[in-house]
């Protein structure tokens, strides 16, 4: 019998297409090595564990190289995902965590809309991240998403000096029934954007409707990726993710490039083909993994 803690692993190869398109469009600096890992998990309780093992592991690593952790959070249900397991790691060393928002809804910091007040009541005030470490909307510009950007942007560089696109340690994202992540949205311009870091939206087809986010040569300049996401109503755009062949035609959580990794339910994964993940019992102590080229 499965225990709900188990995980089942598929990996994915993008295309070289996908790559060269990106690069043609400036979403990507270079043409680096591309790979996607889908791990199953049999409820979202096992996802969020399997997620936090993941942060907890690139936490460790980048302080060890690099003296610091600079992670980007979505909002959503991803906090609410993680954070309880998080908690349960009892991590050290989150005193060096440089926590940014991959995107944020152009409101007050104690709006109930705001990313940055779910981030800190699921995760930032239970593992003790103080908010001087944590890279936040401007307040005082909040209802102009223009200028908000713009000195999210300014920021983000001051926290990674004499690099002209900082390379983040770990972003977690997560995604829409429609395939949106961040704030990009399909068929959206800023599916396009190639020069600004961090850009503005104004009609976002969700509400609020103002909101600042992550750009792709931004996303794609990460040193990993992680996508976390649970629930029957994802089943759909996983698959054309994971299966759409055509770059331009790509939902925008599918233009992400790099070492991705998905954490997603047996829910989110039902529509996947059978010879991206393929599921069976677990050899005690062992994943099982598959492997396909989609």
């Amino acid at each position: 019998m499965r225990r709900s803690n188990e995980t089942f692993v598929g990996i994915v190869a993008f295309s070289s297409s996908l790559v060269a398109v990106l690069i043609a469009m400036g979403c990507v600096s270079s043409r680096k090595q591309s790979e996607v890992v889908v791990n199953v998990s049999l409820d979202k309780g096992a996802v969020g564990a399997a997620a936090a093992k993941l942060i907890a592991t690139e936490a460790k690593e980048a302080i060890r190289d690099r003296g610091r952790f600079t992670v980007a959070f979505s909002g959503g249900s991803l906090p609410k995902i993680v954070g309880p397991a998080l908690q349960e790691l009892k991590l050290q060393g989150t005193d060096k965590w440089i926590v940014f928002f991959s995107d944020e809804r152009c409101v007050s910091l104690d709006d109930g809309d705001s990313n940055f007040k779910s981030v800190q009541d699921h995760v930032l005030t239970p593992l003790g991240i103080k908010l001087e470490n944590v890279v936040t909307i401007d307040s005082k510009v909040a209802s102009k998403p223009k200028e908000a950007a713009e000195r999210y942007e300014e920021e983000l560089k001051n926290r990674f000096p004499g690099e002209a696109t900082p390379s983040l340690d770990l972003i977690l994202l997560g995604m829409g029934p429609d395939g949106h992540t961040c704030s990009l949205f399909p068929d959206h311009p800023l599916l396009q954007e190639s020069k600004r870091l961090i850009a503005y939206i104004e009609n976002s087809p969700k509400p609020p409707p103002g909101r600042i986010t992550f750009t792709y040569p931004l996303l794609n300049n990460a040193k990993g990726v992680a996508f976390i996401s649970a629930g029957a109503s994802k089943a759909s755009a996983l698959k054309e993710v994971m299966s759409e062949k055509d770059p331009l035609k790509k939902l925008p959580a599918g233009r992400i490039i790099g070492k991705v990794q998905w954490f997603v339910d047996k829910d989110a994964a039902s529509e996947l083909p059978a010879e991206a993940i393929k599921f069976g019992e677990k050899p005690e102590g062992k994943e099982v993994a598959a492997e396909s080229k989609l």
